[in-house]
This record gives structure tokens, C-alpha cells and sequence, in this order.
């Protein structure tokens, strides 16, 4: 890496784009009833509204890895936060719910390529011991997306419409842009290029392919608690609206600790992985399937807290452990599979969590969102380390 890159100034632009692509996700569950009555929906309808996004950034994960291990990382990163912001402008405008789905679509898609563009380049850019280090910290971005989703959300849309709210995460992007290309003064690539056939064979690994299904269970019930949490504060608590999103910022707001922490668990029992996902899962999925038995707001507050925390527990570790799985020379392809199962999980998560509400209760949803963590413990004990 020349000199001329400052690996720092690059991060803290990586950073702020991760920032304002995750909140631009996940924004629409903190005011649920302001889309509500913008665009004359159903609630659940809603969930689509997030979902729309994350199912935009799957698409886009194989096909991003495939350019991003070719081509110079800025010029790849530069365009997609452009079409970033001029989606986040087009939906300003936007009179109908159809045109505005096929808009958050559109957002997810560059957004999601942003910010996997973003990881990679972190890891790019820092080498040996720095490069764990900044890789950890920039997976705090997500949840520290999600606190200011939240937090800020409620009090713009309330002020000014719902649609406004984007604006911020536009602003956010372009701020991230422009330190980015300030600190890239050199090429940021992969030094290697996998052949077709190694490429193939990463695709259809069977330990990767283990591992992204516990990754896809452990992404639906995060984006569960994200998308559901506020509307369940309102309906069951009668919290205000931002009340509501005030307590569900909790949930991320653990995640930057707890993000951090398990890596540094998983080094103090040697270098073990499995442990970590396992244990971290099945204790959130037991505290999550509790929640709906809380008869007020403080032990509401507290099972939310520690299982949300319990669920972030193994979130770094599962990107760790993919690299060690992986063939020698397909780790970056094996990362995007694990992503492209992983976003599913996050996109399937609002959509099947409105319908089990809607159609059934809020206990019958929590108990099958803890069913399906229990998938994601059961699929990592074949896994070797």
C-alpha cells in the first residue's frame, strides 16, 4: 500500500458510508405509522418497506464480490455512493407505495454493494494484527446504524415526513465519500484473482455453506427485534413513538459491545469459534422467546437488552470463522456467499414477523423466530475448526 493512503482516514470514510446505507435500511420500522398513513397501507406493509432494501443488497453481493477482487476498489465505491444519493433524491418526490418499494429496492441495492465494498477495502488497506482489529470494529457500523436509525427517525419524520428522514443517510454517504477518496491515494484491489473454478467451488463449499445457514438464522431474528420491537412497544406497551425507538436503539446499541466482545471471547478460549456462535445464539434465542411473557416495562427492557446482546455475541466471529473454512485463495468469494444467505435471513425477517402477528400473536411470532435460532446452533455442531 503506498504511502500516499492514509489507512485511517480511509476507515473513518468507510465507516460513515456503512453508516448512512444500514440506517437507510432499517429507518422505516422506527415510524411505522407515519408510512402507515403516507402512502394509505396496512402495517404490515411496512415490512416490505425493509425488506425491499435488504433484498436489493443480496442481489448484489456474489456479483460485487466477483468486480471488487478485479477492479480498483475506488472506482467501484465512488459510483455506488452517487447512485446511492440520487435514490435517496428520487424518493422525495415519490407519490405512490409501488414507485417508492421499487426506489428502497433500488437504495438496497448500492447500499448493500457499498458496504460490502467498505469491508473489503478495510481489509485491504490494514495488514497483519491491525487488520483483525479495524475488521472488528468496522462490523460495529451496522448496529451503530441501526442506534441512529432509530433515535432519529421518530424525531424527523415527526417533524418534517418520513421521507425526509433519508435525507440524513444521503448526507451521511457523501461525508463518507469524500474522506474515503481524501485518504485512497493509491489502487485498493485484492493482490490475487480466483479462477473460474476455484470461484465454482467456493459457491457450493459445504462447510461455508453450514456456516451461512447459522448465519442466516442468527441475521433473521437481529432483523426481527430491529424491524418489530417498536411497533411492539406501541401496540402491547403503549409507548410513544419515539419512546418505542428510543428503547429498540437498545438493541444495536449492546451490539457495538457485544460485537467486540466476542471476538475477544473467542481468543481467550483459544482461538475458538464454535463456542461463541453456539452459546451466543441459543442464550439470545431463549431470552427473545421470553419477551412477550414481560408483564411491564422493566423486565421488557432487560430481556431485550441481554438477548440482544447474547444474539451480536458471535456477529464478528461468524466473519472470522467463514475465512478460516474457506479454501486457500476463495476467501472473499466464500464471504459473499455467507452474506448473500446471511441478507436473506435479514430480508425474509420483517416480512414472515408481520405475518405471524398479524395473522397469530406476538408470542406465537417470538416462539418461531426461537425455533429458528435453534436451526442456527443445531447446523454448526458438524462443523470442524
Amino acid at each position: 500500500m503506498s504511502r500516499t493512503t492514509n489507512a485511517w482516514t480511509v476507515f473513518v470514510g468507510c465507516f460513515l458510508i456503512s453508516i448512512g446505507a444500514n440506517a437507510f435500511m432499517i429507518a422505516p420500522s422506527s415510524i411505522a405509522p407515519l408510512f402507515v398513513e403516507r402512502f394509505a397501507i396496512a402495517k404490515p406493509a411496512v415490512g416490505d418497506v425493509v425488506s425491499a432494501a435488504i433484498v436489493g443488497s443480496i442481489v448484489t453481493q456474489i456479483p460485487g464480490g466477483y468486480l471488487m477482487d478485479r477492479y480498483d476498489n475506488r472506482w467501484l465505491i465512488a459510483p455506488g455512493v452517487g447512485l446511492f444519493v440520487l435514490v435517496v433524491v428520487a424518493t422525495q418526490s415519490v407519490g405512490s407505495f409501488v414507485p417508492f418499494l421499487v426506489l428502497r429496492a433500488l437504495g438496497g441495492i448500492v447500499g448493500g454493494f457499498v458496504f460490502t465494498a467498505g469491508a473489503n477495502v478495510v481489509g485491504e488497506v490494514f495488514v497483519g494484527d491491525r487488520q483483525s482489529f479495524a475488521t472488528g470494529l468496522f462490523m460495529t457500523s451496522p448496529p451503530a446504524a441501526f442506534v441512529l436509525a432509530h433515535t432519529t427517525s421518530p424525531l424527523v419524520g415527526t417533524a418534517v415526513g418520513p421521507l425526509r428522514v433519508f435525507l440524513l443517510h444521503g448526507g451521511l454517504v457523501v461525508a463518507g465519500l469524500t474522506l474515503f477518496w481524501a485518504g485512497a491515494g493509491s489502487p485498493i484491489r485484492s493482490a490475487g484473482t480466483p479462477t473460474t473454478a476455484e470461484f465454482t467451488r467456493a459457491l457450493g463449499n459445504p462447510r461455508v455453506l453450514l456456516l451461512s445457514v447459522s448465519t442466516f438464522c442468527a441475521y433473521a431474528l437481529y432483523l426481527f427485534l430491529n424491524s418489530w420491537v417498536p411497533t411492539y412497544g406501541t401496540d402491547v406497551l403503549s409507548l410513544s413513538l419515539s419512546a418505542a425507538g428510543t428503547v429498540t436503539a437498545l438493541v444495536p446499541l449492546v451490539g457495538i459491545a457485544a460485537r467486540t466482545g466476542g471476538g475477544w471471547l473467542s481468543a481467550r478460549i483459544g482461538n475458538r469459534r464454535r463456542p461463541v456462535l453456539a452459546g451466543g445464539l441459543l442464550t439470545g434465542l431463549v431470552l427473545l422467546v421470553a419477551v412477550p411473557f414481560a408483564g411491564s416495562f422493566l423486565p421488557f427492557v432487560v430481556l431485550l437488552v441481554t438477548g440482544a446482546f447474547a444474539l451480536q455475541l458471535g456477529t464478528g466471529v461468524y466473519y472470522v470463522l467463514i475465512r478460516e473454512l474457506a479454501a486457500p485463495g476463495t476467501e472473499g468469494t466464500s464471504l459473499t456467499v455467507m452474506t448473500t444467505i446471511g441478507f436473506t435471513g435479514s430480508f425474509a425477517a420483517p416480512i414472515l414477523g408481520g405475518w405471524l402477528i398479524e395473522s397469530y400473536s406476538w408470542a406465537i411470532a417470538f416462539g418461531a423466530f426461537g425455533a429458528i435460532g435453534l436451526v442456527g446452533v443445531a447446523v454448526l455442531v458438524p462443523l470442524s475448526e
